[in-house]
């Protein structure tokens, strides 16, 4: 069985996870098997055990992006197919990841193209976004995410202001490569027309892109990742949803005061009766929650964190030390990580780049 992989770049925080979860859903009710690749520059991703709860069959490749660890890769794609059979995988690379039609597709269609068909390479841009304030090499990063998709998705248009229009026509102008469409991962608006596209098409396979790697180095450098997973302890039973948003809402406060923009803010809170998911895509967003339950009360919970920032990590390290002390439920109450790292992505180094297209011809379902 030749199987379909459907990758969705695009910036962090621009709602990656929340469309593939939701197709996810979709492409089940449909009847197809569905299996979902998350990846990350470090560990422990919130993004996984989201997919987790969800009953989603997921694996993981961390320590780099898919680009930089394509043997990884191969095995998490192996992996899948040995434990869900999938028909369709749904991959999601790091949200600070481009070039992936050389360093990706272009691989598996040259080296493993009697396995898998690619879907055209698809890149979710968040209609709320405001990159003013992010390093001008984060800004040229995003850039480039968008010129080389073959679709670009234009998401959280629902939340834009009553009288501001979504802009597909600057997009248009701007990226005049790629098929453009406005949805709603949340609500799932427009997904279903996305989805009859990626399984109806193959990529075109177009020309790799053109692409500064210094700057794309030092775009990734100028971003603080934290990955962190804790415990939190109290003598008395306290709101666990409550929390959350105290932290998540300290935690913007903080980048703020510090002029560190975010790129998001991500927490999984977790108990033996309920879990909880939030999370925050920049400073003047509200908090979006996928999973919530507004009565749970406990005396301890676990935490998964992860926070993308444009400061340095050692700034990210004390900032999130001092906000989860600051938000402690009451005065005695502990907190304890059992794992924590901090730190900026290394320069992006691809196991392949492969420039020249290659032949593939286009196969419609």
């Amino acid at each position: 069985m030749i199987r379909t992989i459907t990758i969705v770049g695009g910036f962090l925080g621009a709602g990656k996870t929340t469309l593939l979860l939701t197709a996810a859903r979709r492409l089940a009710a449909r009847g197809y098997r569905v299996g979902l690749i998350t990846n990350d520059q470090g560990a422990d991703l919130v993004d996984t055990s989201l997919a987790q709860q969800a009953d989603i069959p997921v694996t993981e490749v961390a320590g780099g992006c898919f680009c930089c660890r394509f043997p990884d890769l191969l095995v998490g794609l192996q992996r899948l197919i040995d434990v869900a059979d999938p028909h369709i995988i749904l991959a999601e690379p790091v949200g600070s990841c481009t070039d992936l039609i050389a360093t990706v597709l272009r691989p598996l269609v040259s080296f493993y193209g009697e396995h898998y068909r690619l879907a055209p390479l698809t890149v979710l841009h968040d209609a709320t976004r405001n990159l003013d304030a992010f390093a001008p090499d984060v800004r040229y990063l995003h850039d480039r995410q968008l010129a080389e998709a073959e679709l670009i998705l234009l998401n959280k248009c629902d939340l834009l202001p009553n009288d501001a229009a979504p802009p597909l026509g600057q997009l248009a102008r701007d990226y005049p490569q790629a098929h453009l469409l406005a949805i709603s991962a949340k609500s799932g608006a427009g997904v279903d027309g996305w989805l009859d596209i990626v399984l109806g098409q193959e990529s075109r396979n177009p020309e790799a892109l053109l692409i500064d790697y210094e700057r794309y180095a030092q775009a990734e450098a100028a971003l603080g990742w934290l990955n962190a997973r804790g415990l939190v302890r109290a003598d008395e039973a306290f709101g666990a949803a409550a929390w959350t948003e105290d932290l998540l809402t300290a935690l913007a406060q903080a980048c703020a005061n510090l002029q560190a923009s975010i790129a998001h803010i991500k927490a999984l809170v977790t108990m033996p009766d309920a879990t909880l998911k939030a999370s925050i895509a920049q400073a003047a967003s509200p908090i979006m929650w996928d999973l919530t339950n507004e009565q749970a009360q406990t005396i301890s919970l676990e935490f998964t964190l992860n926070v993308r920032v444009n400061a340095p990590p050692q700034l990210l390290e004390q900032v999130v030390h001092q906000t989860l002390e600051r938000v402690k439920p009451q005065p005695s109450a502990r907190y304890y990580f059992t794992h924590f790292e901090c730190f900026s992505p290394l320069p992006p180094q691809p196991t392949h780049r492969i420039e020249t297209p290659v032949a593939s011809p286009m196969r419609l379902y």
